[in-house]
C-alpha cells in the first residue's frame, strides 16, 4: 500500500485530554456563533419556490409510509431530490406549516456543516502548517467566519434552499470521513464516507463533484502522485462514483435533465457568458458582502464584447489556480475547490430561470474564506515578527479574527430582517438588481395588502420584459371591472407562454372572461384548447361539458363528462361527475341512460342529495311513478324542507290516484317554498282533480 505523505502529529496522553478540551470549546464557539447570527430568522415566511415545495407539496403531508416523502413532485425544487423532501415531511410531522420549525432545521444543518468543515480544515491544516503555527486555531477562524458569514443566508434563511445546505453538510461530512480514513484506512470512516455521499446525491445534484474534490485532496495532502493515492484508495473513489449512477436515476425526475425540462430556453453559451459577471460578483460578495440580492433574473442575451473584462478576470484565476496546483499544490487546491464546486450550477448545466444565486457559494465559499484566513495569518505573522512578538502583539491575530466574525455576523443578522416579509425581501431586489420578476413578484404582496394600485403600478412595469406579469395583471383588471383589458393580457399571456405551468389556469380565467363579454364561441375555444392541451385534466372536460350543455348541444357535453370520468382512474370526485352526467343525459333526453348513471352514483353516496334530485326528473320523464315515489320519499327523509322533493312526491301519488296524500305533499312544498310555480299549480289541479271526483260520487245513484 503507498504510503502517506506525511504521518498524522503525536498525540500523547496527557496532550490528547488538553486537545479534547480545546476541540469543545472550539464546537462550543461554533455553535455559539452560527445560533446567534440567525437567531432573528425564525421568523421569515415562506416566500417565492417555498410555496411549491414545501406549501403546496403534498408528499411531504405524511410522514410514513416513506414512499410518499422520498418520491417528491416534477417540476418542482425539490424533484429527483427525496431525502430534502424526506426533511420538509419532517417538519411538517411536527409542526405542520408553522414556519419557525423550518427555520430551527436550516440552522441546525448549517451549524452542522460548519464542524464538519472545522474538521475538515482542521485535519488539513495539521499536515501543512507547522506544530507552533496552532493550525486548530487557523481552522476554527474559518469554521467561525463561513458560519456568519452574509452569504449563506441565502441557504439558510430562504426554507427551500435546505437543498443547498444539507447538501452542503454532507459533501463535508464525505471529505472528514475520508480524511480521517487516512489514519484508519480501513474501518468505519469509509462506510460513513459512502454513506454521507449518497445521501448527498440524495439531496441534491452538486454532489457529484465530490469525487474530484477527494482525489485532488488525497494528492495535495496525503500522497506524492494520482497513482500512489488510486492504489491506496480505489476502492473508496469507486464507491463514491459508483453513486453517480443514482445520480442518473435521479437527475431525470429534475428539470435540469428531464424531457419535460424547464418551460423557458437559454442556449448553453449565452448562459456561460452570464457566469463570467456572476462569479465576480460571488467573489466581491464573499469579500465585501454588502448588496445581497435575493433574486438575480435570468439570463440576459450577452455576447462576449459585454463581458470581456470578467471573463477575462476568470479565466486569470483559473490559470492562477493551474500554476499553483503545480507549484503551491496547498493554494491551488483551494483555487480547485472553489472552481470545482461552483461548476455544475456556474457553467456547465443552464438555468434558464436563475441566471445567478448567491446560495451557490455555499462550498466554494470555503476556499475563498480558509485561503484569506491563512494569507492573513502569514501577513500577520510577518508584522508580528518585524514589531519583535511582544504579548501583546500576539493578541492581533484573535482581535482580528474576532472583529471579522462579529461584522460579518452583525451583516447576517441585517440581512435577516429582510427576510420578514416577502414585501421586504423583493423590494431589497428591486432597490438592488432591479428586474421585471421582481416587479411581478412584489405586485403579489400589495394585492395582498389590498393595495391594488400599487400592484397594477409593478405588473404594468413588469409586463412588457416578463410575459409571466400578464397572466396577474389581467386577473386584477378584470377584478377592478376592466374586463377588455384583462382579456387583452390573457390573451397575450397565452400567446407568449403556452407551456407555462398555469396556462391552464389563464385559459380558464379567459373563457370566463370571454362569456362576460358574450363573446361565447372564443369562449369554447379556449375550453376546447385547455382539454387539448391537458386531456387529463378534469375540470377541463366538466366546463367544457357544461357550457356545451348551456348551448344545448347535449350530446357533446356528455361525451366531455364520460371523458371527465376516464380521466378519473382513482375515483377522485367521482359522485359530482356521475351526477353532471345524468344531468346532461336527462337534459339531452338520454332518460333511461341517466337513471342508471345516477343510481351508480348514489351508490356512491346514497345521501346525495344533488345525484337524487336529478333521478327524480329522469324517473318522471320516463313515467316511472313507483319508483318516483320511493325516490322522492328517500329524497324527503335526508333533506325534509325540501320543496321540490315534496313536489315530486306529489306528483308520484297524483299518477297512482292517490290524491289526498298528494293534495298533502303539494301543500307542503308551496308552504316550504311559496315561489315554486310548479307546486302550485299543481295543488290547483289536485284539489280541482279531487273536487271534481267527490262531487261526481255526491251525483252517483245509491245502490
Amino acid at each position: 500500500m503507498a504510503k502517506l505523505r506525511r504521518p498524522p502529529p503525536p498525540s500523547g496522553a496527557p496532550g490528547r485530554k488538553a486537545f479534547r478540551f480545546h476541540e469543545r470549546l472550539a464546537l462550543l464557539a461554533i455553535i455559539v456563533a452560527g445560533l446567534g447570527a440567525y437567531a432573528n430568522s425564525l421568523g421569515g415566511p415562506f416566500v417565492f419556490d417555498d410555496l411549491r415545495a414545501i406549501v403546496d407539496n403534498e408528499t411531504i403531508s405524511q410522514l410514513w409510509p416513506l414512499t410518499s416523502p422520498l418520491q417528491p413532485p416534477r417540476q418542482t425544487p425539490v424533484a429527483g431530490r427525496p431525502l430534502a423532501n424526506l426533511s420538509f415531511a419532517v417538519n411538517f410531522a411536527l409542526g405542520g406549516l408553522q414556519v419557525g420549525g423550518y427555520h430551527v432545521l436550516n440552522i441546525a444543518i448549517h451549524i452542522l456543516a460548519a464542524l464538519a468543515l472545522f474538521g475538515v480544515v482542521r485535519r488539513i491544516l495539521r499536515r501543512t502548517l507547522p506544530e507552533d503555527a496552532n493550525p486548530d486555531l487557523a481552522a476554527l477562524a474559518c469554521a467561525l467566519i463561513w458560519v456568519v458569514h452574509p452569504l449563506n443566508t441565502d441557504a439558510v434563511d430562504y426554507l427551500t434552499q435546505r437543498t443547498e445546505s444539507l447538501m452542503g453538510l454532507f459533501y463535508l461530512l464525505t471529505l472528514y470521513a475520508s480524511i480521517r480514513a487516512w489514519e484508519t484506512p480501513a474501518g468505519r470512516w469509509i462506510a460513513v464516507a459512502i454513506l454521507a455521499n449518497i445521501c448527498g446525491i440524495c439531496t441534491k445534484e452538486s454532489m457529484v463533484t465530490l469525487p474530484f474534490v477527494l482525489i485532488l485532496c488525497d494528492r495535495t495532502f496525503a500522497y506524492p502522485s494520482f497513482s500512489a493515492a488510486f492504489l491506496a484508495r480505489r476502492r473508496l473513489y469507486f464507491a463514491l462514483a459508483a453513486g453517480w449512477v443514482l445520480f442518473v436515476a435521479l437527475a431525470t425526475q429534475t428539470p435540469f435533465f428531464s424531457p419535460t425540462g424547464f418551460d423557458r430556453q437559454v442556449s448553453r453559451w449565452t448562459y456561460f457568458l452570464n457566469q463570467a459577471p456572476a462569479v465576480v460578483d460571488y467573489l466581491r460578495l464573499s469579500i465585501w458582502p454588502r448588496g445581497l440580492v435575493f433574486d438575480y433574473g435570468v439570463p440576459a442575451p450577452l455576447t462576449l464584447l459585454d463581458v470581456w473584462p470578467s471573463a477575462l478576470l476568470v479565466l486569470a484565476l483559473i490559470t492562477l489556480t493551474i500554476v499553483a496546483l503545480v507549484r503551491f499544490p496547498a493554494v491551488g487546491f483551494w483555487g480547485a475547490w472553489f472552481f470545482i464546486t461552483l461548476a455544475p450550477a456556474s457553467s456547465v448545466i443552464p438555468i434558464p430561470t436563475e441566471v445567478a444565486a448567491e446560495r451557490r457559494m455555499y462550498l466554494p465559499l470555503v476556499a475563498i474564506v480558509v485561503v484569506t484566513v491563512l494569507l492573513g495569518r502569514r501577513l500577520t505573522r510577518s508584522v508580528l515578527a518585524r514589531a519583535g512578538g511582544s504579548a501583546a502583539t500576539r493578541l492581533v491575530a484573535p482581535a482580528l479574527v474576532t472583529t471579522a466574525v462579529v461584522l460579518l455576523g452583525a451583516g447576517t443578522l441585517a440581512r435577516n430582517t429582510e427576510y420578514r416579509t416577502g414585501l421586504s425581501l423583493w423590494q431589497t431586489v428591486l432597490d438592488r438588481r432591479p428586474h421585471a420578476r421582481a416587479h411581478t413578484n412584489i405586485a403579489v404582496y400589495y394585492r395582498d395588502a389590498g393595495q391594488i394600485d400599487e400592484s397594477l403600478r409593478h405588473l404594468r412595469t413588469a409586463a412588457p420584459d416578463w410575459p409571466d406579469a400578464r397572466f396577474p395583471l389581467g386577473s386584477a383588471l378584470i377584478e377592478r371591472g376592466d374586463v377588455r383589458g384583462g382579456v387583452a393580457q390573457l390573451e397575450e399571456f397565452v400567446r407568449l407562454r403556452p407551456d407555462h405551468a398555469q396556462v391552464i389556469s389563464a385559459r380558464e380565467e379567459l373563457a370566463d372572461a370571454l362569456l362576460r363579454l358574450g363573446n361565447d364561441a372564443q369562449a369554447l375555444a379556449q375550453l376546447r384548447q385547455i382539454v387539448a392541451i391537458a386531456p387529463q385534466y378534469v375540470r377541463g372536460h366538466v366546463n367544457l361539458g357544461n357550457m356545451l350543455a348551456s348551448q344545448r348541444d347535449f350530446d357533446g357535453a356528455v361525451a366531455e363528462y364520460r371523458a371527465a370520468l376516464g380521466s378519473n382512474p382513482d375515483n377522485v370526485g367521482t359522485l359530482p361527475l356521475l351526477t353532471g352526467l345524468g344531468d346532461v343525459l336527462v337534459k339531452g333526453g338520454h332518460d333511461a341512460e341517466a337513471i342508471s348513471v345516477l343510481q351508480r352514483a348514489l351508490g356512491v353516496d346514497p345521501l346525495s342529495v344533488a345525484a337524487r334530485r336529478v333521478l327524480l326528473q329522469a324517473l318522471f320523464n320516463e313515467r316511472r311513478f313507483g319508483e318516483l315515489e320511493d325516490e322522492s320519499r328517500k329524497l324527503i327523509s335526508s333533506a325534509p324542507h325540501d320543496a321540490d322533493a315534496h313536489n315530486q312526491l306529489g306528483i308520484a301519488l297524483a299518477s297512482q290516484d292517490r290524491l289526498d296524500e298528494a293534495v298533502e305533499h303539494f301543500a307542503e312544498a308551496v308552504r316550504l317554498n311559496p315561489e315554486l310555480r310548479w307546486a302550485r299549480n299543481n295543488l290547483a289541479l289536485a284539489l280541482d282533480v279531487r273536487r271534481r271526483s267527490n262531487a261526481s260520487s255526491a251525483r252517483r245513484p245509491m245502490p
